[in-house]
């Protein structure tokens, strides 16, 4: 499976890029290296990479600006994986990476074994897609499973229900907001959202969320409407996907 991936490596500081190229090769995968943001967006307008590993920290654009653009960029008829790699270990650090769009987060130093682990992992989860996840006609599917049954376990459909009634309630009220240009309130709604929502797994809907809350964070909600009307388009997805994936299971049952 290996040779026939190629990555793209987003690490500013050379020895960290040659260390990781180093140990990416030794996995038998290729790759590409650029050294900021707006280096990782020209590489992926001229390549298709399989997965993108991205330096949080990095000059001109930094991994969590890089990671928003790709997705605005990618809409909902693509989804690169992107795994995150920070030097900041801390608690929280895995959330605001997945929060911010990233699909998976590394912390350095990125060890070997950890990282073989990682790859095998996503690449498997990859090809891995079920019978409902098919039905979307190869289109990326709009939920991380995995995370939302993980964080969910035993009370799923409880807590699904909880958030698809309050995400339903939350747009309305982001919607009001938006149209009272009320700065805090855009800002305080469209950050809950997304983390609530990066929680619980529902991917699709989160960067048109913190894009929300970058512009009400600037003081400019020019582009909010818009991101809002994304924000409403990944919900029916979700809901859409999250009903595929209940008829697949009763009749699985039956």
């Amino acid at each position: 499976m290996a040779p026939s991936k190629l990555i793209l490596l987003a690490e500013d500081n050379l020895v960290n890029q040659k260390v990781a190229v180093r140990q990416l090769e030794k996995l038998g995968y290729r790759t590409d290296a650029v050294s900021n943001g707006c280096e990782a967006l020209a590489a992926l307008e001229k390549n298709s990479y399989d997965l993108v590993l991205m330096d949080c920290q990095m000059p001109v654009m930094d991994g969590y600006e890089a990671v928003a653009e790709i997705r605005r960029r990618e809409g909902s008829g693509k989804h690169t994986i992107i795994v995150a790699m920070t030097a900041h270990a801390m608690k929280g650090d895995r959330e605001k990476c997945l929060a911010a769009g990233m699909d998976e987060y590394l912390s350095k130093p990125v060890k070997h074994q950890e990282l073989e682990t990682l790859l095998n992992r996503m690449f498997a989860r990859q090809l891995a897609v079920p019978e409902y996840e098919a039905e979307l006609k190869g289109t990326a599917a709009p939920i991380d499973i995995e995370q939302m049954r993980d964080v969910m376990g035993d009370e799923l459909d409880e807590i699904l229900d909880l958030y698809l009634t309050g995400m339903s309630q939350d747009l309305e009220r982001l919607a009001t907001a938006i149209q009272a240009n009320d700065m805090h309130e855009v800002s305080l709604i469209a950050h809950n959202c997304a983390g609530t929502s990066a929680t619980c797994g529902m991917t699709a809907i989160v960067p048109p969320f913190r894009s929300i809350e970058k512009g009400a964070l600037a003081g400019c909600l020019d582009r909010a409407p818009s991101y809002l009307a994304e924000a409403q388009k990944q919900f029916a997805r979700i809901q859409s996907f999250l009903k595929t994936i209940a008829n697949a299971t009763s009749a699985s049952v039956k």
